[in-house]
């Protein structure tokens, strides 16, 4: 009935709950094979890795489906027909480049330019997190429903990107353009997990939340563990590494399990992960760093360069062993050294020597594999590595030119590899789900940060805090 009700809807909202079957009915829609594929929309390159994956899964055929993130899909757009939508900003500046992105695209669309194509091209609309549409992303989708059967799913106690630009309101603009067609409301990540007391407990808490009600976190004893927290950052860190090695050596070895940290801390997220053997960081899809690291790969030479680099990847895994290394150059380059050089040694010193991209990228690969180091930064460092291999196989672009090259097909395509062993923040793991998830300090969520952070975890919910009683 369900996809029926998707399918017979022309314009149309469906209110999901987390864990509550949403990505199912979209896979089953989306199996329904039609002449022209599906266009699914949705805002992160999580999202787009995770529905790609599930589809993949469950064997739904590559061509009856396109999935995007909105800015990507807009991007294409602007791409193909260039002139028509001027775009003017770059990405270099995203906070400017997106929003008129999103507004020239849609200025484009609404005069109905292009209606023909679209559709020719899709046969539906399906939009996804709906919730964190901002009001320009709102506009958009409102010009395209005007061309396609459009069904959008969404959950406002989801809402959590909601800090870049006005949003549309949910019951006003929302609901009055796309009327409710239903609202899920089984549990069905936690049915069949084995744990369906515990999704009947994070839709109450959802409830709860809506209701500006307090969550008592015992009041779920055997898959709810609460530890309070002890004040100091030190012991408080220690005990947090302590308990992700319990959660994974208590359950099942192929269990995943998804750390939530701070999301204004990125660098103690990155400690955590060089401190947890297994865990990875999730990145954030603007690779900001990354851009910066190749910007100075450009105009640095010699020591200053390898210097840069070692430092660069120092924030990415351990065992890189920088002081030492440099320690030993100077010996290495006047070739004195009697203890023979090591891989990476060689490598930096041919950084020093040389300063070309091909001995940066040199350096990069005897740093992965080398049996010292430990990448816990996977994401950052493919980029970084595919940005100065791209820059060497075509030297008319800069290393900073090349990341944004990657980082704008990261953004179209999704990141391919969702670590199963993560740590990220509430706005990088929405949309993810694991057996298990381990809140480092839940006092500092709001309310829909909160319920995006509880809703993760299928097996059972580790939460840190200084009291069980949650306002």
């Amino acid at each position: 009935m369900s996809v029926e009700a998707v399918l017979g809807s022309g314009r149309g909202l469906i209110v999901a709950p987390a864990g509550c079957g949403k990505t199912h009915l979209i896979t089953e829609t989306l199996a329904v094979t039609d002449k022209k594929p599906y266009l699914v929309l949705t805002h992160t390159t999580a999202g787009v890795a995770a529905l790609k994956q599930r589809l993949k899964i469950l064997g739904v055929p590559n061509k009856n489906y396109v999935v995007s993130t909105i800015d990507g899909w807009a991007r294409q757009i602007s791409n193909v027909f260039p002139v028509s939508c001027d775009v003017r900003a770059t990405p270099d500046n995203p906070r400017v480049f997106y929003p008129e992105l999103r507004r020239k695209v849609q200025g484009y669309i609404a005069p109905g330019h292009i209606s023909e194509i679209i559709r020719s091209s899709y046969t539906r609309l399906l939009v996804d997190e709906y919730q964190d549409c901002d009001a320009d992303q709102h506009a958009l989708i409102c010009s395209l429903s005007e061309v396609l059967p459009t069904t959008i799913f969404g959950d406002p106690m989801q809402c959590i990107f909601n800090f870049g630009g006005p949003m549309p309101s949910w019951d006003g603009d929302v609901k009055s353009r796309f009327p409710v067609i239903m609202e899920l409301n089984t549990p069905w990540r936690w049915i069949n997990s084995g744990t369906p007391d515990l999704g009947q407990w994070i839709l109450n808490c959802r409830e709860s939340l809506l209701q500006r009600r307090p969550i008592d976190l015992l009041s779920c004893p055997g898959f709810v563990h609460w530890i309070q927290l002890a004040g100091d950052p030190q012991t408080d860190k220690q005990r947090q590494t302590e308990i992700q090695y319990h959660i994974r050596n208590s359950n099942d070895p192929s269990h995943s399990l998804l750390v939530i940290g701070d999301s204004r801390n990125p660098r103690s997220r990155h400690n955590f992960a060089s401190l947890s053997r297994g865990i990875d960081v999730v990145e954030p899809v603007d690779l900001a760093d990354v851009t910066q690291i190749s910007s100075q790969i450009d105009s640095l030479r010699g020591e200053e360069l390898a210097n840069h680099v070692l430092m660069a990847i120092s924030l990415m895994m351990t065992g890189v062993g920088k002081a030492n290394v440099l320690k030993r150059m100077p010996t290495i380059l006047a070739g004195r050294n009697r203890t023979p050089a090591t891989p990476i040694e060689l490598a930096v010193r041919d950084v020093i020597e040389i300063s070309d991209k091909s001995s940066v990228g040199n350096l990069l690969g005897c740093l992965e594999v080398s049996p010292d180091t430990r990448l816990f930064r996977r994401g950052a460092f493919t980029a970084l590595k595919s940005a100065v291999s791209l820059s060497v196989s075509d030297p008319t672009k800069t290393t900073k030119q090349a990341a944004e090259i990657v980082r704008e097909q990261r953004r179209h395509r999704g990141d391919s590899r969702i670590p199963s062993r993560a740590i990220g923040s509430t706005l990088l793991l929405k949309g993810l789900e694991a057996d298990h998830c381990l809140l480092l300090d839940a006092g500092t969520l709001n309310a829909q940060n909160l319920y995006v952070a509880l809703s993760r975890g299928a097996k059972s919910i580790t939460v840190f805090s200084n009291s069980n009683i949650l306002p």
